[in-house]
């Protein structure tokens, strides 16, 4: 199943096209590369450039770099429904909050809502989005992140979010190790969240790998479900990662668990473009 993403009153997609997106974030309109936008721009070159106060290229190799040309606060903040999330032009080209988790984070809230006091993973949880709406939904989150200063920004958004007093476990620690110990440990949880990067590396020094490390990971988070499991929710941005590829990950939750799977593609709307921008893929287990 598609799932379109149509963005919030402080964040739109304006245009894309020519491997660019065109996105005002609050009142600052930038421009990224994105990929698959492998159609014409709608709007004119003339239109983009009038507009955008910083854009962001990188090469294959390193972060790449932005080009500031208007004024640009550091950080600024927006609201993203009932979140009030920082945003920062950081070197990889990301902004601090994806919007292709949008309709992730209403689906996850409804989950939720169901079972207050669930306990909830988030692995690799990045500035918190996810973590805030599940904690806002009523569970009880524990958010893991190999970066300390992205936990840190993740605590602040919590903070600005009115939810500074949530139940929120915020660990610092390579993903695979925390789960590794969780299994040791007999910890169970009713819910989880996997956004795994391509590449990245641990507290310790330790490589993530995605085609190295992510099958076991699934595999490994099976034996950390709780007897009466509500979903797990993986999403894949790095190519060869189709919906198809996640939905065969899950499956041995089905086998363990039963329930049934949902996969398929997560796209953006934009105002100006009658073109989807593909944001990546995802799978849904549930009970």
């Amino acid at each position: 199943m598609e799932l379109c993403c149509t963005g919030w009153p402080d964040y739109e997609l304006l245009d894309s096209g020519d491997g660019l997106r065109l996105e005002r974030i609050g009142e600052v309109i930038i421009s990224r590369q994105a990929a698959q936008a492998v159609w014409p721009r709608t709007l004119s070159q003339a239109e983009w450039t009038s507009r955008v106060v910083a854009s962001h290229y990188r090469t294959d190799q390193g972060p790449g770099s932005w080009t500031v040309t208007g004024v640009v606060p550091e950080p600024w903040s927006v609201q993203l429904g009932d979140l009030t999330m920082q945003v920062r032009l950081a070197p990889f080209g990301h902004v601090g909050f994806f919007v292709d988790q949008q309709e992730h984070w209403r689906w996850m809230g409804e989950q939720l809502s169901m079972r207050p006091g669930a306990q909830v993973l988030n692995l690799f949880g990045y500035t918190g989005g996810a973590t805030l709406t599940a904690a806002r939904s009523g569970g009880d989150v524990t958010h893991v992140d190999a970066a300390k200063s992205i936990v840190n920004g993740a605590r602040r958004n919590a903070e600005s979010s009115g939810l500074a007093d949530a139940p929120i476990r915020w660990i610092v620690e390579d993903a695979v190790r925390f789960v590794e110990r969780a299994v040791r440990r007999g910890t169970k949880y009713d819910a989880v969240i996997i956004d795994p990067p391509t590449f990245g590396r641990g507290p310790k020094g330790r490589v993530w790998k995605i085609e190295r490390d992510l099958e076991p990971l699934v595999v490994a988070l099976t034996e950390c479900l709780s007897d009466a499991p509500l979903f797990v929710l993986l999403t894949g941005h790095t190519p060869g990662y189709t919906a198809a590829v996640l939905r065969n990950m899950l499956a041995p939750m089905v086998q363990v668990h039963g329930g049934t799977l949902e996969h398929g593609d997560m796209v953006q709307t934009s105002s100006a473009s009658p073109h989807l921008l593909p944001g990546g893929s995802y799978c849904r287990w549930t009970v």
